[in-house]
């Protein structure tokens, strides 16, 4: 899917922890979660040198969110429709499967962390994607 996709995360109860991923496709929003879960396990352990990790964990790293919400544009509504963790992991599993069959390595992702009001509509305040708590 193409749909410009933003994704809600709220890691523990704590409302201050919302955080929302904008990303100019579904495909590049699955890659973010994959990247956030990546971005955990260096967290946890710093001196790993290769992440590995299987499906179950990725998934399980969903599952792990207080929230977890893919918003996706509709074209034919002009809306976005709201997709939940279950939605996500599936999307996962379909994206993941499909860059294996095709030899693609997941991109690698800048760290760059924006902690920056969120602008309103689907403006980007020249960032071409990012990190914004909502």
């Amino acid at each position: 899917m193409t749909a410009h996709t933003i994704l809600l995360v709220q890691p523990t109860r704590d409302p201050a922890s919302r955080t929302y991923y904008d990303c100019d496709t579904v495909a590049l929003a699955m890659d973010q979660v994959a990247t956030l879960y990546e971005d955990r396990l260096m967290e946890e352990t710093p001196s790993l040198t290769q992440l590995q990790y299987s499906a179950d964990d990725l998934l399980s790293f969903v599952d792990g969110h207080k929230e977890f919400v893919a918003l996706v544009f509709d074209r034919n509504t002009n809306h976005y429709a709201p997709h939940d963790h279950t939605w996500i992991k599936d999307r996962l599993i379909t994206h993941l499967t499909n860059k294996q069959r095709q030899g693609q390595p997941r991109p690698s992702h800048n760290h760059h962390h924006h902690h920056s009001p969120p602008s309103r509509g689907r403006g980007r305040g020249g960032y071409g994607g990012g990190q914004r708590r909502y």
